[in-house]
């Protein structure tokens, strides 16, 4: 069913059987004009799996071709033909990372180390080839396994891959008559893992039509004792009593004095008389 769904997603999105860019993510890839459109060629590829050693730093991802029960021919002989090499359109910085290839088929099951690389538009773009002996037509192509391992500087899929979401491929045949058929595709990349992250509360699912549970409220807190004062007004302080003024004692009673003796009256001189 997935199969059939992605086969019919790529018929309605190739609009043109000779391009100079991958139609499917909008690059330039594979940098060459040579037929890319996937309804003119039966064949196209999935990734099965893929394998990290991260002690090692090496990985390992295989993917399997697949040969469509129908096809456009257009003109082309892309549709009675065989697979001479497939192309990857590799990150940056990621030359010698291919160190083996591995395929399995009807035909053998062997070991293929003729890995190339070569610059096209200033991008770096890795093939293998040859392997029409081995995938000669669509009957020995058909569900055979390619495992490609990888080593460092990219030594994961994500690493290797130009876009880390896909990695863009193309599958040649031979030259013939000027041209070359190369249906291209995209492997999944998978994605790394997640950081860890502390798990949160889940909160308590209410049945339909009725209002969730309100939540406990935190226990109140210890008021601190009440200091003495009033009854009623605890914590607040009562004003002392009001402290009786002394009373003046009586100051000892002196005893009264004698008025003044009025002055004597002058004696008469007798010459006055």
């Amino acid at each position: 069913m997935v199969t059939l769904a992605f086969r019919l997603l790529l018929t309605l999105v190739g609009f043109t059987s000779w391009s100079h860019a991958s139609y499917l993510t909008g690059t330039k890839f594979p940098f060459e004009g040579c037929v890319q459109n996937t309804t003119m060629s039966p064949y196209y590829a999935t990734r099965t799996s893929y394998t990290e050693n991260v002690a090692k730093k090496t990985s390992q991802f295989c993917f399997t071709i697949h040969v469509a029960p129908s096809c456009t021919p257009g003109g082309r002989r892309c549709c009675k033909t065989h697979i001479n090499k497939i192309k990857f359109f590799p990150a940056p910085g990621c030359r010698t990372s291919l160190s083996s290839v591995g395929i399995t088929s009807q035909k053998t099951n062997r070991t293929v180390t003729s890995i190339y690389w070569e610059v096209h538009g200033g991008y770096d773009i890795v093939k293998i080839t040859p392997l029409s002996q081995w995938l000669s037509d669509s009957q020995s192509a058909d569900g055979a396994t390619i495992c490609v391992n990888l080593r460092q500087p990219c030594w994961t899929l994500p690493m290797l891959s130009f876009d880390k979401e896909v990695l863009e491929y193309a599958l040649y045949d031979k030259k013939v008559d000027n041209y070359e058929c190369c249906p291209v595709g995209m492997l999944d990349v998978p994605l790394p893992p997640m950081p860890p992250y502390a798990p949160m509360e889940e909160e308590p699912v209410s049945p339909p039509g009725l209002s969730p549970p309100p939540r406990a409220s935190p226990p109140p807190r210890a008021s601190p004792p009440p200091s003495p004062g009033r009854p009623g007004r605890p914590g607040r302080r009562s004003p002392p009593p009001p402290v009786p003024s002394p009373v003046p004692s009586p100051s000892p009673t002196k005893k009264s004095r004698k008025p003044p003796r009025p002055p004597k009256a002058p004696k008469a001189t007798r010459g006055a008389l």
